[in-house]
């Protein structure tokens, strides 16, 4: 009977992940606090990975697939479905996230800024969708909106030497 619970427990809390999942408050918490690189890397991880699961089979393997497209170069095919993937789950960030990644590759990066938009009003902690749109503004030249991003993802994770480094760059330059 103990097993059954067990796997019950685990099952129900991975049902329905997404960036809505209640897991993600403690996690966000520990990589604010968070000081060792390996924690933080184990951290951000597992917080992918709950963004990664989507609330229903049906939209997990458009996605799965859509991924499986990005990461083979068939960038239309990628959009296609995570837009499919959209239609189905309006409320599951990361397919608004993946699909402005792709858009971003694509060069398309109004297209792409549209989507992070998306994705940060769904998930406002969303360091990957920080991180992209720093990109956008550093090649758009925009060094006050990339430091103003890089920010943003320091009150996330203090410790991303990325972000700090970029920062001090961004500020070096402007002065």
């Amino acid at each position: 009977m103990k097993i059954f619970l067990i796997i019950f427990f685990l099952f129900l809390n991975s049902a329905h992940a997404d960036q809505k999942d209640i897991r993600l408050n403690q996690l966000f918490d520990e990589l604010f606090l968070s000081s060792s690189n390996i924690k933080t890397n184990i951290i951000l991880a597992d917080i992918w990975n709950i963004w990664y699961i989507a609330e229903d089979e049906e939209t997990q393997m458009i996605f799965d697939k859509g991924n499986q497209f990005m990461d083979s170069g068939d960038f239309d095919s990628a959009i296609k479905l995570f837009s499919e993937t959209i239609e189905l789950s309006p409320d599951f960030a990361e397919a608004w996230n993946k699909r402005a990644t792709v858009y971003f590759l694509q060069g398309e990066l109004e297209k792409s800024i549209a989507d992070i938009d998306k994705t940060l009003e769904l998930e406002p902690q969303h360091f990957g969708a920080l991180d992209g749109l720093a990109e956008i503004y550093l090649i758009k030249n925009n060094l006050l909106g990339a430091a103003e991003i890089y920010k943003r993802i320091l009150e996330i994770i203090p410790s991303s030497k990325k972000s700090q480094d970029r920062l001090k760059l961004i500020n070096d330059s402007i002065v």
